[in-house]
């Protein structure tokens, strides 16, 4: 269970900075091809970043309480971060699902 729960807060932490990154037009012109991410759209996707690093949060201090849970999620949310950061760098085809799951929620 322990282990099920760290792997939950980082992959949050991920898709939360992934989803994050896809809703300025920058990434998504670079990822879809399209000029400008929907106003909509963007406005999901932030939505549902932001939701998902609470989710993390949350996973964070039931696995290890408000003490140590809430500094094992600041290190994820760093170690997110720098992930999404390199995957945008070097491997920015990797989040065309994402995109592609996106395009067809809007």
């Amino acid at each position: 269970m322990q282990a099920v729960l760290i792997v939950a807060v980082l992959a949050a932490s991920y898709l939360g900075f992934a989803l994050l990154a896809l809703s300025q037009d920058r990434h998504w012109l670079h990822l879809s091809g399209a000029r400008h991410c929907p106003p909509r759209l963007a406005c999901i996707l932030r939505v549902a970043g932001y939701a998902l690093l609470i989710a993390g949060l949350g996973a964070a201090l039931l696995r290890d309480g408000a003490g140590f849970g809430s500094l094992v999620w600041a290190t994820t949310l760093t170690v997110g971060a720098f992930a999404v950061v390199c995957t945008l760098t070097w491997r920015p085809h990797w989040l065309r699902p994402l995109v592609l799951v996106c395009q067809r929620l809007a």
